[in-house]
């Protein structure tokens, strides 16, 4: 049997740490990660800790889902903490998640932890590969990702003359959101979840001031500072294969063509 790891991380609740023991005691656990905000140095003072407890398959299948969480909590009223909120899943379902196209399949593992590991070797190849954003689905992506945040850029302003607040408000948003998918992914990274963006935003090499604009253009529910920030990307882009702003619309005809279909529907925002 391979070696059996254990990493503790001193800022992770002593009562985390009592669970964690009892974990590892349990030989159908395979690993115990931390995941969330104190895995990427987001912590302050309302933070838990998040934990992914990876079971074997015959475990997790007497599991009802009900019984697929386990938070502790001490306190009551304005001194109630959540001390750990934990998802019990499987090893299989966490080394099936390099086949999603999903954000949240693999943004938790970039900086996940690994507490603990009855079989080190396996449990970090997972968490690696779940973490790795391909050279092919970043291309893809950013492609999807510009096409989307363009059109629907353009689609706002015009919503917004027409007068239609809580549509135009949508687009916005998912321009941003799309957006927000191309900056991440040409460093390689999947988008954070929605309540890390402007911590994660903090973390890019983005001379350009892309995420800023983006930031702005959610709270002033502005198009102005999401066109700005893709003409300012234009020649970075353009190095990806993306095609300038003139010639975006054959871009766009081509990727919404029916032969991709397949293709739009892992990388278009829904």
């Amino acid at each position: 049997m391979p070696k059996l790891t254990r990493a503790v991380p001193a800022e992770i609740f002593p009562a985390t740490a009592e669970r964690l023991a009892s974990w590892e005691a349990d030989e159908d656990v395979i690993g115990v990660l931390l995941v969330g905000s104190k895995s990427v140095g987001h912590q302050d003072e309302r933070s838990d800790d998040d934990l992914e407890v990876l079971l074997s398959d015959e475990a997790f299948q007497r599991l009802a889902p009900a019984d697929c969480h386990v938070m502790h909590v001490e306190g009551e009223g304005s001194m109630r903490q959540i001390v750990y909120d934990a998802q019990l899943t499987s090893m299989s379902a966490l080394e099936r998640k390099p086949g999603s196209s999903l954000d949240l399949d693999h943004w938790p593992y970039e900086r996940a932890r690994v507490l603990f590991a009855r079989d080190p070797e396996r449990v970090n190849a997972a968490v690696r590969a779940a973490a790795l954003m391909t050279p092919e689905f970043r291309s893809a992506r950013i492609a999807h990702g510009t096409i989307d945040a363009w059109v629907s850029a353009h689609r706002a302003g015009k919503t917004m003359e027409r007068g239609y607040q809580a549509a135009s408000t949508l687009l916005v948003a998912r321009s941003a959101k799309a957006l927000i998918r191309v900056l991440f992914a040409l460093e390689s990274r999947w988008a954070p979840l929605d309540h890390w963006l402007e911590r994660e935003i903090e973390t890019l090499d983005d001379p350009l001031r892309i995420g800023p604009r983006i930031v702005i253009a959610l709270k002033e529910r502005r198009v102005a500072p999401l066109l700005e920030a893709l003409t300012a990307l234009e020649n970075r882009l353009a190095t990806e294969g993306v095609a300038r702003a003139a010639e975006r619309r054959g871009m766009f005809l081509e990727l919404i063509h029916a032969s991709r279909a397949d293709e739009r529907a892992r990388h278009t925002l829904p």
